[in-house]
């Protein structure tokens, strides 16, 4: 990642690299926050979440309200929606949950410490990660993940990342217990700073509504299934990947199909796909006539892939049956 110069870093960022005397960072720049003094030597002991921690007083902000499901559950949704487009597309996709980010000054001293509620790597095999993300040294994530269901990371948070060179912030309000409008806004990088944009460029193609249902809607509803599909196999296509190029379910259709061998390839097809299904949660026995007759009709990948993309037993058979010529 390229260094910012002094044109482009903000004062107060320039000002303490340089060793003079920066403007500090107060209670309005956290709101639904409280502050309390955290010393650097006590930095590295403390186990609760941060929101942001000062170098240069030793403040550090965490959220004023206790954690609920409310904030917890998008993040955890989020490696749920990123283990399906993994797997659609082709290739491993890393969530690494609140992860530190942190930068130093020019001496080498923690200037500040900054928690996301999740971040994204498409490609984590290029990754080396530590303890912390360092800002100005570390591959920045590919998403950024900040829920503001008490809190408003657009007070200074987001002009934080901006500083930091982060390519793309996803700030999602959850629901309607939240104190703002509930939505998901793309903050995306260009040349000026960030721009809202109305759809990813991590994920091309997936759209802030779209990806505000994935992360919020319980079930997942049909519709926010097939653009998560759609766009995790337009990844793939891109990258030329398939979905059988995933470990996990080249891993699982291997094991399954060796399972189902000695009953020959039809059942060797129906085992993989069930263990598939499984290992989704998805239970199906697959065992009428027509079931096997479905699986009869059609190779083990055409199979394999209806499973990985179908939100259920019903929609697998429907999706399958689209693959036989002439249905």
């Amino acid at each position: 990642m390229a260094k910012w110069s002094a044109l482009e870093t903000p004062a107060h960022e320039a000002s303490a690299r340089d060793g003079g005397k920066a403007p500090g960072y107060g209670s309005e720049d956290f709101p639904g926050c409280e502050s309390f003094h955290l010393p650097e030597s006590a930095l590295e002991h403390y186990e609760g979440r941060l929101e942001f921690w000062d170098g240069r007083t030793g403040t550090a902000w965490k959220v004023s309200e206790p954690t609920s499901t409310c904030h917890e559950g998008p993040s955890r949704r989020l490696v749920q929606m990123a283990e399906r487009v993994a797997m659609l597309r082709g290739s491993r996709i890393a969530c690494f949950g609140a992860s530190d980010l942190v930068r130093h000054d020019a001496a080498g001293r923690r200037r500040w410490l900054m928690q996301a509620d999740e971040v994204l790597y498409l490609h984590p095999d290029r990754v080396r990660l530590g303890p912390a993300i360092d800002v100005d040294v570390d591959p920045l994530p590919d998403v950024a993940l900040e829920v503001d269901h008490s809190t408003d990371v657009r007070r200074r948070k987001l002009e934080i990342y901006q500083e930091s060179g982060f390519p793309e912030i996803w700030v999602l309000v959850p629901w309607g217990s939240s104190r703002r409008t509930p939505g998901l806004a793309i903050h995306a990088r260009r040349e000026q700073g960030y721009a809202e944009a109305p759809e990813s460029r991590a994920l091309p193609g997936w759209k802030a509504e779209e990806i505000f249902r994935a992360l919020t809607e319980d079930p997942l509803s049909a519709g926010a299934m097939r653009a998560l599909e759609r766009v995790a196999l337009a990844m793939g296509a891109r990258e030329g990947t398939r979905p059988e190029d995933d470990p996990t379910a080249r891993s699982v259709s291997l094991k399954a199909e060796a399972r189902g061998y000695e009953r020959g390839q039809e059942e060797a097809r129906a085992a993989s796909v069930r263990a598939v299904l499984r290992a989704r949660g998805i239970e199906a026995a697959l065992d009428s006539s027509e079931d096997r007759e479905l699986i009869g009709a059609l190779p083990a990948e055409v199979l394999v892939a209806a499973a990985l993309a179908c939100t259920g037993e019903a929609d697998f058979r429907r999706r399958a049956r689209e693959q036989i010529p002439g249905e």
